[in-house]
């Protein structure tokens, strides 16, 4: 867009909203309302316009190409428009009159180009004769709000997999200084049942081969049950705390005076501890330690030649145990 072309648009700009006003003032009462069809014009243009503004039948065509509603004419009846152009100094004066008498109305425009001016003028005629005549159009009444969407109704949530179970064997050593002096290993079999990640709940048997302490032996058969809870699981590291029960039979025996004297004595204790399980899907090694707690207190009474008694070994209140295994999951 040349210089020319920029200053018309804006002289342009300031116009578009007078000549709305000039059109209700000059109308005459028989008129036809804008844009009900074409509209009669006598135009007067200026002759005694510089020579570097358009001619007549320039600003004619101007005005047709922005309205097919303009039809200039001399009938009578017809709305006066008048068109004057002047230079002023370094400035062209546009004036835009139409009507007549009270109903008359102006408009003028500066510039420094006579064809910026007459364009300016041009598009004024146009709009006084058409007011849509640079494709305006009512904006659209606003739509109407529409509702928010509907919010999702709430997935359920996935139900849980049931735990996972696992069955397992194992075997290890145990010592233990509760039931008798002298500490032996022992040996120990069991069945272990997995419930997910953490809990353990083991079942079996402990047996203790013979202790001998000066002339007395002791053996024992034990039962024995647990419930671990692993606290973390780390990888394959399970750090776990326990509780359990033991039960069974010791055997002590001794010599009297001349026979040997046996006793078969209950065995009863409850146990806590700590332990650290490595444990895989095919596979387990558990070390775990315990403080018993016996439920009964043996005591053992050894005679002398002479048939006076006593005490050899009597039951701690409180026990130690120790015990590994290993296992495998089936």
């Amino acid at each position: 867009m040349n210089h020319a072309a920029r200053c018309a648009a804006i002289v342009t700009t300031a116009l578009v909203v007078l000549p709305r006003a000039g059109a209700a003032q000059s109308a005459p009462a028989s008129a036809e309302p804008p844009g009900a069809g074409s509209e009669a014009v006598a135009l007067t243009y200026d002759e005694s316009t510089p020579a570097d503004c358009p001619s007549e039948e320039e600003f004619r065509a101007e005005v047709t190409k922005l309205t097919s509603k303009a039809r200039f004419t001399s009938e009578p009846g017809s709305r006066p428009i008048r068109i004057y152009l002047d230079r002023r100094g370094n400035q062209v004066v546009g004036r835009l009159v139409t009507g007549e008498g009270k109903n008359q109305s102006s408009r003028e425009v500066r510039g420094k180009d006579c064809r910026e001016v007459s364009s300016a003028l041009a598009i004024a005629m146009a709009l006084t004769i058409d007011p849509d005549a640079l494709g305006a159009e009512p904006e659209p009444p606003p739509e109407a709000a529409k509702p928010p969407p509907p919010k999702p109704a709430p997935q359920p949530k996935p139900a849980s997999p049931p735990p996972q179970v696992l069955w397992g064997i194992g075997a290890g050593l145990t010592i233990e200084n509760a039931w008798a002096p002298q500490l032996h290993p022992g040996g120990h079999v069991f069945v272990m049942l997995g419930v997910g990640e953490r809990l353990r709940l083991s079942l079996g048997t402990t047996y203790f081969p013979t202790r001998e302490d000066n002339g007395v032996s002791f053996r024992g058969w034990f039962g024995r049950s647990d419930v671990a809870w692993s606290v973390a699981v780390s990888g394959v590291l399970r750090p776990f705390v326990f509780l359990g029960y033991e039960g069974g039979v010791v055997y002590a025996a001794g010599s009297g005076l001349e026979t040997t004297v046996q006793a078969t004595r209950p065995w009863h204790t409850l146990n806590a501890g700590l332990g650290l399980r490595c444990e895989t899907r095919e596979l387990f090694f558990q070390l775990g330690g315990s403080l018993l707690v016996p439920l009964s207190r043996q005591q053992y009474l050894i005679s002398d030649p002479d048939g006076s008694t006593t005490p050899f070994y009597e039951t701690s209140r409180f026990g130690l145990r120790q015990e590994t295994s290993l296992g495998v999951f089936l």
